[in-house]
């Protein structure tokens, strides 16, 4: 359900909730994933189950080149996880997370809100 849109010098490609290995993958091959999900950003001043993205890739500088287009700085880079130890990322919320998406509008479908779509946590905040 991916679909790409041309950064400058990298591909740039969306990824819903449920797509990150997929993500991975994009990220791994020289991509500049965005994996679009949902959270509880109240923390930041924003809103319960706010959109967000982890903008992934195994270059990472091409990765802080590209994030700072929209305001994110090196030191604002998240290293490797023991779980994917060869992927660096971003965090985008809020305004940064707007001024992304008015860059590279995600394509239908990943953002879906469906429930068949969301995390169980994501279904139950509804009862709030």
């Amino acid at each position: 359900m991916a679909t790409g849109n041309r950064g400058d010098e990298v591909d740039v490609r969306w990824f819903g909730r449920w797509e990150l290995p997929a993500a991975f993958a994009f990220g791994r091959a020289g991509g500049i994933a965005l994996h679009h999900f949902r959270w509880d950003l109240r923390r930041f001043g924003l809103g319960r189950l706010d959109p967000a993205c982890h903008m992934l890739s195994a270059e990472p500088r091409r990765l802080v080149a590209c994030a700072a287009r929209f305001g994110l700085g090196a030191n604002s880079l998240q290293p490797p996880r023991p779980y994917r130890p060869d992927i660096w990322h971003f965090d985008l919320y809020g305004a940064t997370f707007e001024r992304l998406t008015t860059a590279y509008p995600p394509p239908a479908g990943v953002t879906n809100d469906d429930p068949g779509n969301r995390s169980k946590e994501e279904r139950w905040s509804n009862a709030d």
